[in-house]
């Protein structure tokens, strides 16, 4: 009898010492919930109890039965039942082997309130709000900096190009003038040539 006892929890008594040890890690859990809500309101509690039956956190009757009172706190505070999410029991109480089991029902009734499914609206649309202005900023910024007009996105490349068009202007006037300057200094000898030979035969004569 001593030895059962060691398998209690809470005024329950367990048939293995795996769940007496997993009821006991629920207290524990339990110890901590009490003590980081103390003082909370209603909303913060709701949130906590959703959290925990997402989470499976609560299997044995020690946390279940934190459960249900978490649950009776929220309609003391003015939640409606309907509010409220049930607390699934995850196993069958019939103890018959080979018999399925219908769970469509506690699938349905064990679903996001209808405040969670809200929030979960408001992200996506946020989501797809924000996509859309990222999309519209870099379209614009793609816009700008192919204009050909300067602006603070694209002064420095607009004034880099038109500095090197001056520079290659400037070096194509420069090269036709060197070209000018040969062929005038090509032809200052050949007229040079013709009046010398003009000048000898002069003498000759």
């Amino acid at each position: 009898m001593a030895q059962k006892d060691e398998y209690q929890v809470d005024g329950y008594l367990f048939i293995s010492k795996v769940d007496r040890d997993l009821a006991l890690e629920e207290k524990q859990k339990i110890d901590y919930f009490e003590e980081k809500t103390k003082g909370k309101n209603k909303t913060m509690l709701l949130n906590l109890y959703d959290s925990i039956l997402d989470q499976k956190l609560f299997k044995t009757p020690v946390g279940l039965e934190y459960l249900r009172k978490l649950r009776e706190e929220l309609i003391a505070d003015g939640y409606e039942e309907s509010q409220i999410r049930p607390i699934p029991l995850y196993r069958n109480y019939s103890y018959k082997t080979g018999e399925e089991i219908d769970v469509s029902y506690v699938k349905r009734r064990v679903k996001p309130s209808d405040r969670r499914e809200k929030k979960v609206g408001y992200l996506q649309i946020s989501v797809c709000f924000n996509l859309l202005l990222i999309l519209l900023v870099i379209t614009m910024f793609v816009i700008t900096m192919k204009s050909d007009n300067p602006n603070i996105l694209n002064y420095k490349k607009q004034i880099l190009n038109e500095y090197a068009s001056w520079e290659q202007e400037l070096t194509e006037r420069e090269n036709r003038v060197r070209e000018k300057e040969q062929e005038l200094s090509m032809e200052a000898p050949e007229e040079s040539e013709v009046i010398t030979d003009g000048e000898d035969e002069n003498t000759g004569r």
